[in-house]
């Protein structure tokens, strides 16, 4: 067996419970499926305490960037999500998946973003007031 070959192998094992995105660069993004809600739970909290606070949202999580990135964005998404299970999605999943971009997506039913940013803005105008 060759060098390349016992590395490839070796870097498998190591990989253990490890699942992976196809970027379109031709590389995988490896991550642990575990941790992956966890990872996108709290950052859509980290949002909704941002929009809240009219502060700006953080940065996406590598696993929501690899996703942004990957060659199948649609077969990812559904990789992370049961069908209609992303309540807490900070991003509007169809930009997501047909574009890559992160379009901030409202936490306030019925509202937009923008609206939703704007009332939260103003019930801390009252609530300083």
């Amino acid at each position: 067996m060759g060098k390349l070959s016992k590395l490839r192998r070796l870097e498998r094992v190591m990989r253990g419970n490890l699942d992976h995105i196809e970027l379109i660069d031709g590389s995988r993004y490896y991550f642990e499926p575990e941790k992956v809600w966890s990872e996108v739970f709290l950052h859509g909290g980290d949002c909704l305490r941002a929009d809240y606070e009219s502060e700006q949202r953080p940065e996406p999580p590598e696993i929501l960037q690899a996703v942004a990135k990957a060659k199948d964005r649609r077969s990812a998404v559904e990789g992370l999500y049961a069908p209609g299970s992303h309540p807490f999605m900070a991003y509007e999943i169809e930009a997501l998946v047909e574009r890559g971009e992160f379009i901030p997506r409202s936490f306030l039913a019925g509202y937009s973003y923008e609206e939703s940013v704007e009332y939260y803005a103003r019930k801390n105008r009252e609530k300083e007031g």
